[in-house]
Order: C-alpha cells, then sequence, then structure tokens
C-alpha cells in the first residue's frame, strides 16, 4: 500500500480518545465528559493560530496519492484544497494528483470527501516527499430505529458557550440566529401544543370552561416530564380526536400523565416527525409530548438536522421517511468500549475536522433538503374516515411548497429555498467564528467565499426587515372607472418574486383583500361584485330563513346576539350562484376542472350595518339592510380607515374584497379544519408562483362628488380568528401591500 502521511487530527488528544466530544457524541448517554484540560486546549490551539502555513513552503506544490476506504482504492471521490474548489474525482484506481496553492489561506490542506463518508484531509507543514494516502470511514446506514441522544445548541453567546459540549462554542454566529427562528420554536409553538392536546388557553377555571362548552381536566404540561395541570378541553384535538380510548365524555385526557397504559395515545397524527425532529431516542412516530428539555425549547436545532444523510420525497415527511438519519454508531478505532465516533452532514465536502465528523451532502444546499418536511401527503387520519380516491388517488395535498416551487420558472440551481429563506451574512469568513486568514485550517475551518455563509435564521413570512411578504406580492387597481350607477373597480393581485405559491405551507395562512372607495370625503357603500369569504374571519354567521330573521333594522339573531356588542358591524352578502374560475394550485390549477369544482362561489355585497343593541336574541341595527332570504349574514368588526399593519385580525367575511386561501374540510363539511381532521379540500385560490388573480368590484356613486379615492390592501393572516379566538391566542393581520388611485367620477 501507499505509505500513510499524518492525517491531521483536530489535536493530539483527539487522536489519543481525550479529545472534547462534540455535541451529541454518544448515544443514549454514551461518551462520558472530556477533561477540562483537553477542552482548554482545543481553545487555546484555535486561538494562538493552529493551521497557520509555514513560510518555508513555496507558493504552488504538487501533491500525489489516493483515496481508500481503509483497505481498498475508493472509487468517486471528490478531491480539493481545503477552502478551494473541488479539483477532481477518483477513477476505480482512487488515485490524485493536486496542485495546492499558499494563495488560499491557511494551513495548505489536501482534502477528500465522498457521500456516505466521513471527509479527511491532510495538511502540509513541509513538501511531501512521497504519495500520500487519505482513508475514508464510511457512514454507518440510516438507523431510525435506534437510540440517541441529541446535543445542545447553545445559547449563542460566546461568553456562555465555553465548552465544545455545545454547537454554539464554535458556531456562534449561526446559533444566534437559529434561536430566533421559527425552527427552534417548533414544538413549544403554543398553538401546535394546544391542537395537538385539543385544549383552549381562553379559559383559566372550570367555570369559564364549562361555560364555553369545554372539560375541564387535568393534563400534562407540555416540556415536562410528567408535570400535570388543570386544562380546558375544548375544540379539537390530534390526541382525542385519533384515539378514542381517551379525551372524550367521561374520559381522562389523552394528555394525563396518570392515564392506565391501556388508555393511552397510540396515534400521533406524524406531528413530531417534523415539529420535533430533535426528540431523543428511535426516530418517527413519536407522542410530541416526548419532547422535553432541548427537544422541546430548542424544537428543530442543529444536531438533528445535521444528522441527515439523504433526502427521499417518496417517503413521508419528516423523521420517520424523508429524512433519512444516521445518528453516529461507530466507535472510534473499532474499540467496542471506545467513543462514539460523530458524524455531522452538511453541504461542503472540505469539512475534514475529526471530531465534527464531516459527511458531504449536497442536497443541504437544495429545496429538495427543505421538502424533507415541507411537502406533505396523508391519508385520512380520523378513525372511519376516508378520502375521495377519484379526488386525492395520492393522498390529501396538506403541504406543497417543494412542489409549488418544483413547477415554477423559479425551479433553477441558483434560486433554491435556500437562497430568500437563507440570505447571505456578508461579514463571516467561516461558518467557525473565530476562522481568519491566520486560523484557517482542519482545526477551525477554511475561509469561505464572501457571500456563501448563510444566515441560520431561517427567514419565514414575517422575519427580517424588509419581511418576506413585502415583496411576495403586488396588487395594482387595473381599472377604476365610473359606469350607469357605480363605479366599478379592478383589482390584480401579482406574484412575480416568490418562488412557491402565497400564501404556502401551513393550510391555516391566508390573504385578505380589502378594497375600498371613499367620495366627499366619505366612505362608498358597496354596490356589487366579490366579497369576502368566511376565511376572512366573522364573530357568527348564519343564513337568513335559517336561524334568523330580518325585519327592517331589526335581527332576530340569538347566536349572533350572544356575541355582538355596539359598534360592531353585521354584513349580508348574496350567493350568486356563480363561480370564480380561478387560476389555482395543484389540483385546482387543472384546466379541465370547470368553475364550479374550483369551490369558491362569488357572494355580491346586499349591505352593511352597525350594531346598537343586541339583547333578548335580537340585535338592533343602525339601519335597515335590504337582506331576504337565503343571504348569508355576518356578525363581524368595521373596516374602518385601510388596516394598520401587525393589529389584532378584524372580523372582515362580508366586506368588499376576496380571500386567498387553501381550505380544509373534515367529514362533517366543516371548513378551516385543522389538517389532521381534514378529509377534502373546498377550494385552493392561492397565487401561484409567477401567477394572478383579478377581482372585482363596485360602489355607489354619491350625487356631487368629483372624484373618488380607491384603495386596494392585502392582508396576511397566520391564524384564523375563529380558531385563535377557540384557543385563546392572538390572531394578527400583518400589510402585505397597498395601494391607491384617485379616479374622476364624471
Amino acid at each position: 500500500m501507499f505509505p500513510t502521511a499524518r492525517a491531521a487530527c483536530l489535536l493530539a488528544a483527539a487522536c489519543s480518545g481525550d479529545a472534547p466530544p462534540h455535541p451529541g457524541q454518544g448515544g443514549a448517554g454514551e461518551g462520558g465528559a472530556a477533561s477540562s484540560a483537553a477542552a482548554t486546549t482545543y481553545v487555546s490551539a484555535i486561538a494562538t493560530g493552529f493551521g497557520e502555513a509555514p513560510e518555508d513552503l513555496p507558493r504552488t506544490f504538487t501533491v500525489t496519492g489516493v483515496v481508500t476506504d481503509g483497505s481498498a482504492p475508493l472509487e468517486g471521490a471528490l478531491v480539493m484544497q481545503g477552502g478551494g474548489e473541488p479539483a477532481l474525482v477518483t477513477g476505480p484506481d482512487g488515485a490524485f494528483s493536486i496542485e495546492l496553492t499558499r494563495d488560499i489561506p491557511g494551513q495548505p490542506t489536501v482534502v477528500a470527501a465522498k457521500i456516505g463518508y466521513r471527509a479527511d484531509g491532510i495538511e502540509f507543514e513541509s513538501l511531501p516527499t512521497a504519495p500520500v494516502e487519505i482513508s475514508l470511514r464510511h457512514v454507518a446506514a440510516p438507523d431510525n430505529t435506534r437510540g440517541y441522544t441529541y446535543g445542545d445548541p447553545g445559547t449563542g453567546d460566546a461568553s456562555v458557550d465555553n465548552t465544545t459540549r455545545v454547537c454554539g462554542h464554535c458556531h456562534t454566529t449561526l446559533v444566534a440566529q437559529f434561536l430566533t427562528s421559527g425552527h427552534a420554536r417548533a414544538t413549544r409553538n403554543p398553538l401546535l401544543q394546544a391542537l395537538y392536546a385539543g385544549v383552549s388557553l381562553a379559559h383559566a377555571d372550570e367555570r369559564s370552561c364549562t361555560a364555553a362548552g369545554g372539560r375541564w381536566k387535568a393534563g400534562r404540561v407540555p416540556g415536562s416530564a410528567a408535570e400535570a395541570a388543570m386544562k380546558c378541553y375544548l375544540g379539537s384535538g390530534v390526541l382525542p380526536d385519533l384515539n378514542p380510548s381517551c379525551g372524550g365524555a367521561g374520559q381522562p385526557s389523552c394528555d394525563d400523565p396518570a392515564l392506565p397504559a391501556a388508555a393511552r395515545p397510540a396515534a400521533f397524527g406524524a406531528c413530531a416527525d417534523c415539529h420535533a425532529a430533535g426528540l431523543d431516542g428511535p426516530a418517527g412516530g413519536r407522542d410530541l409530548l416526548d419532547a422535553t428539555g432541548i427537544a422541546f425549547e430548542n424544537g428543530n436545532h442543529c444536531d438533528p438536522c445535521h444528522k441527515v444523510r439523504d433526502v427521499d420525497l417518496t417517503r413521508p415527511p419528516g423523521v420517520a421517511g424523508a429524512l433519512l438519519l444516521q445518528r453516529p454508531g461507530e466507535r472510534i478505532a473499532d474499540n467496542p468500549l471506545g467513543k462514539i465516533e460523530q458524524v455531522m452532514f452538511g453541504p461542503r465536502p472540505d469539512v475534514p475536522n475529526k471530531v465534527m465528523g464531516g459527511s458531504y451532502q449536497p442536497k443541504y444546499s437544495t429545496s429538495e433538503y427543505c421538502g424533507g418536511c415541507h411537502e406533505q401527503e396523508q391519508p385520512a387520519l380520523l378513525p372511519g374516515a376516508a378520502l375521495d380516491p377519484d379526488r386525492w388517488p395520492d393522498g390529501l395535498p396538506i403541504h406543497q411548497t417543494f412542489s409549488e416551487w418544483a413547477a415554477s420558472s423559479w425551479n433553477r440551481p441558483d434560486a433554491q429555498c435556500q437562497s430568500c429563506h437563507m440570505p447571505e451574512i456578508a461579514w463571516l469568513k467561516s461558518s467557525v467564528d473565530v476562522t481568519d486568514e491566520a486560523h484557517a485550517g482542519i482545526t477551525a475551518g477554511f475561509l469561505r467565499a464572501p457571500g456563501t455563509i448563510l444566515s441560520h435564521t431561517f427567514r419565514g413570512p414575517l422575519e427580517g426587515a424588509p419581511r418576506l411578504i413585502a415583496s411576495a406580492l403586488a396588487v395594482h387597481i387595473e381599472r377604476a372607472a365610473p359606469r350607469p350607477g357605480e363605479l366599478a373597480v379592478a383589482v390584480r393581485l401579482q406574484s412575480d418574486l416568490a418562488g412557491h405559491a402565497v400564501p404556502t405551507g401551513e393550510p391555516m395562512r391566508a390573504l385578505v383583500l380589502l378594497v375600498a372607495a371613499e367620495a366627499c370625503g366619505a366612505p362608498m357603500a358597496p354596490s356589487s361584485g366579490m366579497t369576502v369569504h368566511d376565511t376572512g374571519g366573522a364573530l357568527a354567521e348564519a343564513r337568513l330563513g335559517r336561524g334568523a330573521s330580518l325585519a327592517g333594522a331589526q335581527l332576530a339573531w340569538p347566536e349572533g346576539a350572544a356575541r355582538a356588542t355596539a359598534g360592531d358591524v353585521v354584513r349580508a352578502v348574496r350567493p350568486t350562484g356563480v363561480h370564480d374560475d380561478y387560476a389555482g394550485v395543484g389540483r385546482f390549477a387543472d384546466p379541465l376542472l370547470d368553475a364550479a369544482d374550483k369551490g369558491l362561489e362569488i357572494h355580491a355585497p346586499v349591505g352593511e350595518a352597525l350594531v346598537v343593541a343586541a339583547d333578548g336574541g335580537a340585535i338592533t341595527l343602525s339601519r335597515a339592510i335590504p337582506a331576504q332570504d337565503g343571504d348569508v349574514i355576518y356578525l363581524g368588526t368595521p373596516v374602518g380607515a385601510p388596516p394598520a399593519d401587525d393589529q389584532p385580525a378584524a372580523a372582515l367575511a362580508g366586506a368588499a374584497g376576496y380571500t386567498f386561501a387553501k381550505v380544509l374540510v373534515d367529514p362533517s363539511g366543516a371548513r378551516h379544519v385543522p389538517q389532521h381532521r381534514a378529509v377534502d379540500i373546498a377550494s385552493d385560490n392561492r397565487i401561484a408562483p409567477g401567477g394572478s388573480a383579478v377581482t372585482s368590484h363596485g360602489f355607489v356613486v354619491p350625487e356631487g362628488c368629483g372624484e373618488a379615492r380607491v384603495t386596494a390592501t392585502v392582508l396576511y393572516r397566520p391564524v384564523p380568528l375563529a380558531l385563535a379566538r377557540e384557543r385563546g391566542l392572538a390572531a394578527r393581520d400583518y400589510l402585505m401591500a397597498r395601494t391607491t388611485l384617485t379616479v374622476p367620477l364624471e
């Protein structure tokens, strides 16, 4: 065989097996703690310039050798200089010849990497006198069924993260960014936990709970090992809906820590597979309430995300399927009593740090990696429920963000998900904060080209400045012109810069378009055209002639009267029998579907009035509304002036405008249901990437006014109003876009 040069270990301590453990080293509590002396040595090596290139090396020199798997030549391995670009791929003989240069800062290092192997490299302090061997250690097959204890990401504060047991020790900036992200909140999100257990946070005592129709029971405190608290069980929930043995009337709650073993839930809706990837132990099919400690507080954190060996989008989403995990099981030097040999998968081939166990996986730089959770087709989850096989032969498409992008013009190498959601960090030279020109090498990592270190904030629609939603959509008033009796307005919403549908992801997200006109300093009454559907939110809803009746300004409506207060508004709209033939997303973009199949009937405005008083099952209105039996009435809140940004969500159903959303329905036909109850999609008029939607509206022209001012406002609503009110959580509206146009009325 070829003579083997010194394959540079992290430190002498690492070669002897005494290196400080990287987060996650050891499985199920294995690995032990390293000495404080070893940790000090590691820190000192970086601080004093370990990796600095010797001055006596020539500017360029050639290294020849072979890449092996430890016993035989390895074909298909990338060979490169650390910090440079891949130079070649080995053939069947594993041989390579590469020119190294001191123009790349740091210790000249030849690195070899191959998918499925840990990268390795050799630093050169002097010219090589013989061919070298780089031996790559294979990474064992995926281990989703085996236990593992994930490491701690740390705090992102260098003064606190002073041990290699946390990721923030080296990757301080990236950890600090991650902790602000939605990924960090993925498990502890209050709405997620409320929907999972079937509880409402709106009721803090038994009296309030039972008055609202809920049941006051003991249940587990999310994030705790077995702590119980009294909670209000109200509305649907993953655990009570999917497990008939618990959660019903006269039964203990499904999350009661004292629940007998025979009654404990067995169906978990796969929530934890994407929302709690950091659960210790076997991966997939877990109870979300198993998440405690780091798994609860830090959600989908560094260690689980960098244990994704591969992605297979033909499998179910998350760590049970699409994300093929590989937690380390091999031991250093094949010693059955030795420490676990770490592995961390990532997008760069030149990460030969032995403590990291870097393994090249280029999918980390692609949308496919994100698709491992952001693409979901599910069967019917409710017991006894089924999907229509003709409508949904492959399952109900709950999340389609990846396929929306894949089918769009944005599907190109320079426009992956990371391009928008992981923007570059211009000032950071390496993912290891202390790396600079003097310290670059195997230990501290190599310098990276400007703009190639990506932020780990994982920007969501409301994050960053400006917010991503600010550029996702443009609104234009295409036409505003008087015609006999009214001002006719057409509004276009155009998606030019979003690489997926708007909105995308969680189906509860929606857009609300509000169109208003004023003349002579007063609002113009809507007279025709489109109105905001129930997606826009209502405090109550009914049909005249079915539980509600209207006589002039007197509205007999017990449900509405029980919820109405003076100053609220009642809006009446009339089903037209005409369906919107919108462009649609997914199945609803099929040109063979007729408008009725797309499920959005246009409701025209009839009139609205303020609530003056509500008492005895009746509502007194500020004026009569010319409504008739069959009209839909909504109890809502006034629109008033153009809505401001980041305000409590208003009840806007029935107002002039429109809504854009994917509407899930359950077996009873209830709309906007949580995804675990869904068996069908009633409509999906979200705006496809590069697509547009046009709405039409009419307003009564007041006499004597020479001009009108038309305003179109688009609001982003992450959580439906009714769901938020039921669960005792805030629902807010965020300004996406607004435009105004002044037009003559004569």
